[in-house]
């Protein structure tokens, strides 16, 4: 497996982006490069089945940046295999470091300009033990995606790591004003880059939004559990709903294996009213941004979160989001979007579903004022604009 790579031409720059390779956050944010004249080398940071299909696209893409893995394969798609053996089977217990001395070597053969560890639990805690002098001719960024200081600064086994990883930024990026707060906390010292969603913006054009919200008869549920989700909470909800509502239909996406077979029940128990997807077979984006769009209500139940792309997803569609507290999507009711931030308590999330299921001035008010942020603030152009600033000399 080589790691030599194409030389560093003087008029272009040279980026090592650590990251989870199947991620479409991670797919997202390299395509806002695509006319950059960066040569991005990707090394996975956790193992994976294949890479995102958009990340595919662009290593095969004749554009002015460049994309490339940091091992050769004839078959990009498959990679995910050679990761696995690589780093996993022979050394079942030790594949952290040996993906850690993977990247040292990357970093020792290459002339990088950055550095760039996206997400802090995989990513940033590879980059953390690295020797200091490996990373001295290059700009270290450290962006954080949704929970990564927020839910593990409650864990004391991974403070040490997070303060780590934070002493070896010269750059944080977050999408969150609450998570900027936390890494000064946490002994950041180095420059704040710009807030803004870690996936990149959106084109409107993508988000069909012309069923007037007063009129659908759906609601959109992410049906997550695991270590952020709070989707039995959610499933209790939708049962209340679901026997008031004669005429509501449920979808769950993004379901997790722990909560399959109470999510199998509900359907099971209205056939035609509920469906869902899963994790493992993920519903196509445009076909879930078409429920959205059919949606008078989405309802996002978390333990942590960042922004939630979900709760942006529903502002451009125009179903009303109802999300619990313990993401920072407050920070954009404060910008002027309208929905409901409560906290994760069964009771007031039914009490605010119900609201927006029965009134129609409600839910118009807010696509309104949604559409508005979200041509604002949120277009692809605008977000693509300020994200081209983080790798520039």
């Amino acid at each position: 497996m080589s790691t030599k790579l194409s030389t560093h031409a003087p008029d272009r720059r040279k980026v090592l982006v650590v990251g989870m390779l199947d991620s479409v956050h991670l797919a997202r944010w390299l395509s806002q490069f695509k006319t950059e004249k960066i040569d991005f080398v990707i090394v996975g940071s956790k193992k994976f089945k294949s890479p995102h299909p958009i990340l595919i696209s662009l290593i095969n893409e004749d554009a002015a940046a460049s994309f490339s893995f940091t091992y050769r394969f004839p078959i990009a798609g498959l990679i995910g295999y050679v990761d696995f053996f690589w780093f996993v089977l022979p050394e079942k217990f030790l594949g952290f470091r040996r993906r850690q001395r993977f990247i040292a070597k990357v970093i020792k053969e290459n002339n990088f300009d950055y550095i760039h560890a996206l997400e802090i639990q995989g990513a940033g805690y590879l980059i953390s033990d690295l020797e200091v002098e490996l990373l001295k001719n290059a700009k270290v960024i450290v962006t954080n995606w949704g929970s990564d200081i927020y839910y593990f600064r409650q864990e004391t086994r991974h403070v040490s790591k997070i303060q780590k990883t934070l002493a070896r930024a010269d750059y944080y990026s977050a999408e969150c004003e609450r998570d900027y707060a936390l890494a000064r906390e946490f002994g950041f010292e180095g420059r704040e880059l710009p807030c803004i969603p870690n996936a990149g913006g959106f084109k409107l054009e993508d988000y069909p939004n012309s069923i007037d919200p007063a009129d659908r008869k759906k609601i959109v549920v992410k049906g997550y559990g695991g270590q952020f989700g709070l989707g039995k909470l959610a499933i209790n909800v939708v049962r209340k709903l679901l026997l008031e509502n004669q005429n509501l239909e449920v979808y769950f996406y993004s379901v997790t294996q722990d909560l399959m077979n109470e999510i199998e029940g509900v359907r099971n128990e209205y056939p035609e009213r509920v469906d869902f997807s899963t994790t493992r077979n993920p519903i196509p984006r445009p076909e879930l941004m078409k429920i959205f769009s059919e949606s008078r209500v989405f309802l996002g139940c978390s333990k942590s979160d960042g922004i939630s792309t979900s709760f942006l997803e529903a502002l451009m569609t125009g179903a009303y989001p109802v999300q619990t507290q313990s993401s920072c999507a407050n920070e954009w009711i404060l910008k002027g979007a309208r929905g409901a931030i409560v906290p994760p308590d069964e009771e007031k999330v039914l009490d605010e579903v119900k609201r927006a299921l029965k009134s129609a001035e409600l839910v118009r008010g807010a696509r309104k004022a949604n559409l508005l942020i979200a041509e604002t603030l949120l277009s692809e152009n605008l977000i693509k604009e300020i994200a081209l600033t983080f790798y520039r000399k």
